[in-house]
């Protein structure tokens, strides 16, 4: 598996180098090293993806949880509220900020509201019920 990766990795770069605006290779690069859990490298294919095109929210969503994997606490958090702001309906976001400020920052009411709006604003989609075990899983704990 791993010579198979480094296959893909390297077919990537060559696809990439060919042409730096081939935004379907740098997110796979990107995916790529988000699996192997380098944060810096996928943050840097994530990062050209995103200057080629802003409006992507599944990639910023995962560049947010490369940051916080990176202990840059606060980008992550001002990328996840980003998505949600500009891509209300972009569930994973929801749960990623909700995840963030319970976790990383120990701010369960808040994480609690975040989980909330996504029940709110989309109470069909199917990280909804994501929401909902987790606002289950955090109703006796205090901040």
């Amino acid at each position: 598996m791993e010579s198979n990766t480094s296959f893909n990795i390297e077919h990537l770069k060559e696809r990439l180098n060919n042409d730096a605006g081939d935004i379907e290779a740098a997110k796979f690069l990107g995916n790529i090293y988000y699996d192997k859990g380098d944060a810096a490298q996928a943050i840097v294919y994530y990062r050209h993806v995103l200057d080629l095109d802003p409006a992507l929210p599944g990639v910023l969503t995962d560049l947010g949880t490369m940051y916080w994997r990176n202990e840059n606490l606060s980008l992550a958090e001002q990328i996840f509220r980003d998505v949600i702001a500009r891509h209300p309906g972009f569930a994973q976001a929801y749960v990623n900020l909700g995840l963030l400020l319970r976790h990383a920052k120990g701010s369960v009411a808040e994480a609690r509201s975040i989980w909330q709006q996504l029940i709110d604003s989309n109470p069909g989609h199917e990280l909804a019920a994501k929401a909902r075990e987790l606002l289950r899983e955090t109703e006796t704990m205090i901040n």
